[in-house]
Formats: C-alpha cells, sequence, structure tokens
C-alpha cells in the first residue's frame, strides 16, 4: 500500500482559518467604531435639546416685560445661561453656540426660536473616491415655541 504524503496542507488550511478569523474582527472592529461614533452624536444632540428645554424654562419663569432684553442673544440672562450650561468646562457642547430669535413664526411676539450649534470632534469618512478625510461638519438642534401659554 502506497502512503499518500499530505504535509501542508494542514498549514494551509490553519492560514485560511487565521485569515477569514482576522477578516471578521476588522469587521467587528469597524461596525464598534460607527456605533462609538453614533452614541457621540446622540449624546451632543440630546445635550443641545436639553440646554434649549432649560433656556425655554428660564424664560417661561422670567417677567414677561424683561424677557426680550434678557433672553436674547447677547442679553444679560442669555449670557448667563450660554457661558454656563452651552460653552461651560465638562457640561457643554463641542465649539457650542447659540442664538435666540423673538417673534420667528409669522411675527407672533409670544414665540421664540432657539438655535444651538455645536461641532462634533473629527471623526474619518471615506469620500465618493474611496479616500478617507477628517470631516467636521457643523450640527444644529432648533427649538421653536410659544411663550406665556
Amino acid at each position: 500500500m502506497q502512503k499518500l504524503h499530505q504535509g501542508g496542507f494542514t498549514l494551509l488550511e490553519s492560514l485560511i482559518a487565521i485569515l477569514v478569523f482576522a477578516i471578521a474582527m476588522l469587521g467587528m472592529i469597524g461596525a464598534q467604531a460607527s456605533g462609538a461614533q453614533v452614541t457621540s452624536d446622540a449624546r451632543y444632540r440630546t445635550e443641545a435639546a436639553a440646554a434649549a428645554d432649560e433656556l425655554l424654562a428660564r424664560m417661561q419663569i422670567a417677567p414677561p416685560a424683561t424677557v426680550v432684553a434678557d433672553f436674547s442673544t447677547g442679553g444679560a440672562l442669555f449670557d448667563l445661561w450660554l457661558n454656563n450650561r452651552v460653552q461651560g468646562d465638562g457640561v457643554g457642547l463641542p465649539a457650542g453656540d447659540a442664538t435666540v430669535e423673538f417673534a420667528s413664526v409669522a411675527g407672533d411676539p409670544l414665540t421664540v426660536r432657539i438655535v444651538v450649534t455645536w461641532v462634533p470632534p473629527r471623526h474619518r469618512v471615506r469620500d465618493g473616491s474611496g479616500a478617507i478625510s477628517a470631516m467636521t461638519a457643523t450640527r444644529q438642534h432648533v427649538t421653536v415655541s410659544a411663550l406665556f401659554n
């Protein structure tokens, strides 16, 4: 009887198994990175919405006669909120900013439009040609509400 020599087949099978495992691991790492980016984006959106809601609550409890002067962009109470809530160290949004506009819906003086903007930390994306580049885009959250209802 003749023995067939199969040397190297086990090594080849092992190398293919390692290659398949490595490709699967790279896919899982890519999915984890994408998930982290989505989570970060959701956190900033939630923070922007909470900041806008907080400003609306402050407007609701303020004396109606002073709301426009105090809470318009550049007003004393607006600046206090902006510096402590949106731009504050450890609590604010990255490169956060905001604007407030009154009478923003058909000239109704009891409506307010709050726009909170931020620039998320850089992340890498692929463009149409497949090249990887750093992308930073300004994000915004817009709240429109009626006051004193």
